[in-house]
């Protein structure tokens, strides 16, 4: 089956003031450290919130042996069951060898679980969205993106731009939207630093002032299962292109 009869075929199964007095010092005093203990507990359990959601190593797709090898390193943009990689599972003309892609992480958890993959032509890196909303400084992020594609030691790397969003706040105080677009400029310029290919393949789908196009995301973080569709193709592409 060709990528665009892949493609058609998904599509059609988608339906879809002032305080005074010590004691009122001390009240306020007390008040503040049960918010700050009240944020702490809400950011540990958004942390636990997707702890198998994950994937690792080869997927069953092509053995055609004149296909287009990658590996995957990711977040839950990759890593949720109706992403991008997994409408790739069903392509002709590209074959998963390796990877590993986990919701809710940042990348310094990502570098610390990929395991070198020599045999890709194509190390795609789709990372720092999590960072992100965990308020990790944009250097710190670039960083681990440089250690993680020297760990994986693929042939090519393509690195993928941060999505939209339709949160302006976090847990962890960061203005998402904001961040992901200063985020994808510092690994856009870090892609070029280095000779590497970038994509963005959310352009279809994102406002100009960083939001997701209405009706293309369940939750205002990720694309919806029809929306991914349209980023796995802008994706199949890019990898096919970046291996050349």
């Amino acid at each position: 089956m060709s990528r665009t009869s892949h493609l058609v075929v998904l599509m059609s199964i988608i339906a879809s003031a002032a305080l005074v007095g010590t004691g009122a010092v001390v009240v306020a005093t007390a008040h503040t450290a049960s918010a700050d203990e009240s944020v702490t507990l809400r950011q540990e359990a958004a942390l636990r919130r997707t702890p198998d959601q994950f994937v690792r190593g080869a997927l069953d797709t092509t053995d055609d042996a004149d296909a287009v090898t990658f590996a995957y390193a990711g977040d839950s943009i990759t890593a949720r069951p109706d992403s991008w990689l997994h409408v790739l599972e069903g392509d002709p003309e590209l074959r998963a060898v390796g990877g590993y892609a986990h919701s809710g992480y940042r990348s310094d958890q990502v570098l610390h679980e990929i395991s070198p993959v020599p045999d890709a032509d194509v190390l795609v890196v789709e990372l720092g969205t999590n960072d992100v909303n965990q308020a990790v400084p944009t250097r710190r992020t670039i960083a681990n993106v440089d250690a993680l594609v020297t760990k994986a030691d693929a042939h090519h790397v393509l690195v993928v731009a941060g999505p939209p969003s339709d949160h302006t706040t976090s847990l962890w105080g960061a203005d998402r939207r904001t961040g992901q677009r200063v985020l994808s400029r510092a690994l856009r310029a870090d892609a070029q630093q280095h000779g590497w290919s970038y994509v963005d393949p959310f352009t279809a789908i994102r406002l100009p002032d960083g939001a997701y196009e209405r009706g293309t995301t369940p939750d205002g973080i990720h694309p919806s299962a029809e929306a991914n569709l349209t980023v796995a193709k802008a994706m199949a592409n890019a990898i096919e292109a970046a291996a050349r």
